[in-house]
């Protein structure tokens, strides 16, 4: 009886994270943390993604910082999922994860993923613990193009922003153009902004 009594309190304790060992791999593509039952919040990002290097040659490694910035409040993040994707806006696959991540030798709250198949492609939280900053690496692949890391990171149950861009990383060796395009609210590979404009812009045209 007491160990019943004990998993319901666990279970309704208000503003537990619905992943608190870390998101599932059905959330690799969307990013999106289904299980808080919430939209992500509209306002700008109480985190800051911050690198060392703004360009990349293979087999480079980029040190990568997730900091609190105390915007609306916030002193501490308690979940993340971290990825490191291409920046075009054409693109079959915009979600896909490039490079690999690795963590700092007695890191004790995040964890690597395996997205897609890619090994460690993307860095997660492994408990419920609350985290004013934190600091991995990402190993850069064969060019691929400019890439940026997109992150989802979790305040709280009803508190999670979507989109957390760090600055753009360049590939050295590409001459494409620098855009930035996210592959979570994007259709093959335009941000919804930019379809919605083009539309209007086609309606003005025809009438």
């Amino acid at each position: 009886m007491q160990n019943l009594v004990l998993l319901a309190a666990l279970v309704f304790i208000p503003g537990v994270t619905p992943y608190p060992y870390g998101p599932p791999l059905g959330a690799c593509m969307s990013m999106f943390p289904k299980g808080h039952g919430v939209d992500a919040q509209k306002s700008p990002p109480p985190f800051e993604i911050l690198v060392n290097s703004t360009s990349y040659r293979e087999a480079d490694v980029i040190q990568i910082t997730i900091n609190t910035t105390g915007l609306h409040g916030v002193s501490y993040y308690e979940g993340m999922m971290i990825q490191a994707r291409r920046s075009a806006c054409d693109l079959d696959k915009p979600t896909k994860s490039h490079g690999k991540f690795s963590l700092q030798a007695n890191e004790w709250f995040l964890d690597t993923m395996d997205c897609e198949s890619n090994l460690q492609s993307a860095v997660v939280h492994k408990n419920h613990s609350h985290v004013e900053s934190n600091m991995f690496y990402w190993t850069a692949p064969a060019p691929t193009g400019h890439i940026y890391f997109i992150g989802t990171i979790v305040k709280n149950k009803t508190l999670f922003w979507t989109n957390v861009l760090s600055p753009l990383i360049k590939d050295v060796t590409s001459n494409e153009e620098v855009k930035a395009c996210s592959g979570v609210t994007s259709i093959h590979g335009c941000t919804l902004t930019s379809i919605i404009i083009l539309l209007f812009s086609a309606i003005l045209f025809l009438r």
